[in-house]
């Protein structure tokens, strides 16, 4: 099996299938992206969480992503699993499989597919690929790689839930936004790549036979383009949902909420707030009163800056949990008779309301903080700017005609008002003076449309 099957349950042995691609069904797997701060124990409640689906009757796929690095961090769920884990999906326990994702495996597997699509060309101007063997993964490829693995999952429909482990919270949000940031950075490209194509075309023709090394780039930034649509589509999707961990305490606090804003910014769905490793016990003692007095302050402050979000608190177990069934007992005190999976819902999204004068455009941003915001009007499209985060959004029609008036943060959203520009909607037409039955004045030429 290669690393990318991701086949499920009946599927995990014989051969592959032969035969023409089938086409795209409707979705039918939910996915859940756990990521927090470094050391906050995400592994664990992502593995609790699989062992809980599995355990209601779902055919789960634990995928470990580590760090996304070769340092082979993401062997860590062979021991919180307490069960050898592969780089394919491996059974763990009844309906329960899990994945080690392998950077350098993924990025093998990809540059050989990469060569043949370009050997042609390289063995006409006298140039020999090196072998994948003989090549380390470039530092950044694993987010693309790791996208696909998830997309592959999550669109071969032998799953009922994928549960990915993610990587630590700056790393994730790198990972999430990367299909919206490559695109913008990709349509940017196009043009540019295009207009080379076109005038250098009629020079490369006179050397017969010599393919053309701008079409072929063109073509694949076209490819590139398609790959960041359909990654975003399986990341936005209604049954694609983030879940943060945090421990009770006031470091990280920050970073949190900057992550909530920059989910909603890019239109992902955070579906839960996992507070890990509460003490709930009385304490007995000082130390442990003021342990309990911080966390309970640190409480109160992730209700505020996640009010709204359904919040699930694990407490601190006297014991290091390790095993199905360990895990079995973290997640009945997360989740006790829910499912733990989080009601489908489409992700937040832009809005545009008709007012009096004009329209407001209203972008979801919880948790923004107004002095790290910035606002670009660019032709048919905006700019926003979110602390280290910036998407470009594509504005409605009726949005093309009008300027931005003004913009204000209200209620978790930013509220940008749009009035007509006098230049673009046509006069309106003047109202006809004549008596009734009587004839109807010449038409003013500022009504034509």
């Amino acid at each position: 099996m290669s690393l990318s099957d991701n086949r499920g349950p009946e599927q995990a042995t014989g051969p592959a299938q032969a035969g023409p691609a089938p086409e795209r069904a409707a979705r039918v797997t939910n996915l859940i992206l756990f990521t927090g701060k470094g050391g906050s124990g995400v592994t664990t409640l992502a593995a609790a969480t699989a062992a809980h689906g599995a355990q209601r009757g779902m055919r789960t796929l634990l995928l470990s992503l580590g760090s996304l690095g070769s340092d082979g961090d993401g062997t860590d769920l062979s021991t919180v699993l307490d069960h050898p884990v592969g780089l394919v999906p491996t059974q763990v326990d009844g309906l329960l499989y899990a994945q080690c994702f392998a950077p350098q495996a993924a990025f093998e597997q990809w540059y050989g597919k990469a060569v043949s699509r370009v050997r042609g060309f390289a063995e006409t101007i006298g140039l020999t690929p090196p072998d994948a063997a003989e090549l380390l993964a470039p530092p950044g490829a694993g987010e693309p790689l790791a996208l696909a693995e998830i997309a592959a999952a999550v669109d071969g429909g032998a799953w009922d839930l994928v549960v990915v482990d993610g990587p630590p919270l700056g790393q994730a949000l790198r990972l999430l936004t990367l299909p919206v940031a490559a695109r913008d950075w990709l349509s940017r490209a196009r043009p540019v790549q295009t207009q080379a194509a076109r005038a250098l075309r009629p020079m490369l023709a006179t050397f017969a036979g010599l393919p053309l090394p701008q079409t072929a780039l063109v073509d694949l930034t076209e490819w590139m383009l398609r790959e960041c649509a359909s990654a975003q589509d399986v990341l936005a999707h209604q049954l694609s949902s983030v879940r943060l961990v945090a421990t009770p305490d006031v470091v990280g606090l920050d970073r949190l909420r900057a992550a909530r804003c920059a989910l909603a910014l890019f239109g992902l769905r955070l579906d839960a707030l996992m507070v890990n490793r509460k003490v709930v016990e009385a304490p007995r003692d000082s130390w442990s009163r003021g342990w309990v007095a911080a966390q309970q302050i640190a409480a109160d402050q992730l209700a505020e800056v996640f009010a709204g979000v359904a919040r699930h608190e694990v407490p601190y177990r006297p014991c290091e949990p390790l095993g199905l069934e360990e895990l079995a007992v973290v997640a009945a005190a997360a989740y006790g008779e829910a499912d733990g999976l989080g009601a489908p819902a489409h992700p937040p999204e832009p809005a545009v309301a008709k007012t009096g004068d004009g329209y407001v455009l209203s972008v979801p941003l919880p948790g923004a903080d107004r002095r790290a915001m910035g606002l670009l009007r660019r032709d048919e499209e905006i700019v926003l700017t979110v602390g280290p985060y910036r998407r470009t959004l594509r504005l409605e029609p009726v949005l093309r005609r009008c300027r931005i008036a003004g913009a204000v943060l209200r209620n978790g959203a930013l509220e940008i008002r749009f009035v007509p520009d006098p230049a673009q909607f046509p006069a309106p037409a003047r109202e006809s003076a004549a008596p009734a039955g009587g004839p109807s004045p010449d038409p003013s030429p500022a009504a034509s449309p």
